[in-house]
């Protein structure tokens, strides 16, 4: 019989939470809140390690992370087995392994004349009256911040028209595909889509197609078997396993090879899949919600992104628009990041200057939503309460368009931020505008690429695909 097994967990040696382990499918261990045991520590990993029982036996398995697992004093390296009584280190976290018994054991307990049993069954009762407690009240933390992290901020009649779509598309089980420019917040309609679903008690698994090399990203989205390649000592389940009975995210999903495009298509028409290096079928109940910054008529007559995969994804589709063309919005998001970030950073403002006001209203905004969160929270760190002045908002030197009578022919950029916007411009493409944007980041940090990245809001790894993508050097 598979042993039943509880992670119980520890902070600061005060037990917090326990989570049950369940033999027919993995936990999920990490800081993102699609995990099955959710870690709210900065030193674990968003997707940090999984459990699960194969072969017989309980196993932990590290998945890359940044700052490793420990399991009974061991650094963890792949993979570790585990037992009753095994401790497990995650930063700040301690997880403690305890055995589970099935409730037929407790029945016959229940029946029993021993003493013993009899006071093992109550005190199990008060164990599961307790754990119980702790679940719901757990589970109202969580919805509370995934109420948080799916909030849609606008009032706009553009985002009022992005809220209906969403109420619709989460009412069916069609997949929705959503448009708009970096940074608008695409992640964020799709979240609200699961959450508003029938699926929002299932997981919801988030991947970038475009951090992936056409090999590893296969590898990703349908897992491999061991030795399937170099490096492979372990069975990987996929992202697709993972969000069995809930959503999956792929969001820049034209940077996906046309090659993968075609397996990727036959899953979507409801074909079963085979892990890289497998031959077993595997099927999966999973609803996809796709997301591209590009313009995909342009990469369908390119030839780079399939016909028959654009006209299946595209049963719905949301599109998000730019700030610029929601500018109602702006006072409202601005107001909103500022109340968060003074909670979280214990700096109390009252709110925005006049002139930082109007410095808002009259940006460009390229960066979006994501830009104008950003701003904001270096205008809480660095500011002086209790008003963020004009001078604490420091916005990028890559603003409007010029205006279509520059000499150059060439679209410059203006020289003084915030400039209100001109209603003629020279247009951009918005590659040659990320172009331009990361090239004068690097030079402001003086080609330091960590504070590069963090600048702009996106990973290292992102920032040097787009360098070698850009083919961006030192003067």
């Amino acid at each position: 019989m598979t042993p039943n097994l509880e992670l119980v967990c520890f902070r600061n040696g005060a037990p917090t939470v326990a989570f049950f382990l369940r033999a027919d499918r993995p936990t999920t261990i990490g800081r993102a809140i699609e995990n099955v045991v959710v870690l709210n520590d900065e030193r674990c990993s968003r997707f940090h390690a999984t459990i699960e029982f194969r072969d017989g036996k309980w196993r932990l398995t590290d998945l890359n992370s940044r700052n490793g697992t420990i399991v009974d004093s061991i650094p963890v390296k792949g993979n570790a087995e585990i037992f009753v009584g095994s401790k497990i280190q995650i930063g700040r976290e301690t997880l403690l392994v305890e055995s589970q018994r099935d409730f037929g054991d407790i029945v016959q307990d229940r029946g029993t004349t021993s003493s013993r049993n009899s006071a093992d069954y109550y005190n199990r009762q008060d164990e599961l009256t307790a754990y119980l407690d702790s679940e719901r009240t757990e589970n109202r933390r969580l919805r509370g911040l995934l109420g948080q992290n799916t909030e849609m901020i606008g009032a706009s009649p553009a985002m009022l028209e992005v809220e209906k779509c969403v109420e619709r598309a989460a009412k069916t089980k069609s997949t929705v595909l959503i448009r708009g420019e970096s940074g608008v917040g695409k992640e964020l309609v799709a979240r609200a889509t699961h959450e508003r679903s029938s699926r929002r008690l299932g997981p919801m698994v988030c991947l970038n197609c475009a951090a992936f090399s056409e090999s590893l990203l296969t590898s990703e989205l349908f897992g491999h078997e061991k030795g399937a390649f170099t490096g492979a000592t372990e069975t990987k389940i996929g992202k697709f396993e993972a969000a069995d009975g809930g959503t999956i995210f792929l969001d820049e999903i034209a940077e996906m090879n046309p090659g993968l495009q075609a397996t990727f298509l036959r899953v979507l028409e409801g074909a079963t899949f085979e892990r890289v290096g497998g031959n077993k079928p595997i099927s999966v109940d999973v609803r996809v919600v796709a997301a591209t910054n590009r313009n995909l008529e342009e990469e369908v007559a390119a030839g780079r992104f399939r016909r028959d995969l654009y006209f299946r994804l595209r049963v719905l589709e949301i599109t998000v628009p730019p700030l610029r063309e929601r500018r109602g919005d702006i006072d409202i998001l601005a107001e909103h990041f500022l109340e968060r970030f003074s909670q979280e950073t214990g700096r109390r403002y009252q709110g925005f200057s006049a002139e930082a006001k109007a410095t808002l209203n009259a940006y460009w905004w390229p960066g979006n939503v994501r830009e104008l969160k950003n701003i904001v929270e270096r205008a809480v760190l660095m500011g002086n309460p209790p008003t963020i002045q004009k001078a604490d908002l420091l916005t990028s030197a890559l603003g409007e368009p010029a205006p279509e009578n520059n000499q150059s022919g060439v679209a410059s950029q203006v020289s003084s931020v915030g400039a209100p916007i001109s209603e003629r411009f020279e247009p951009i493409s918005l590659k040659e505008m990320e172009k331009q944007l990361i090239f004068k980041t690097l030079k402001h940090f003086s080609w330091n690429k960590s504070k590069t990245a963090k600048a702009l809001g996106i990973e290292r790894t992102t920032l040097d695909r787009k360098i070698a993508l850009y083919e961006i050097a030192r003067d």
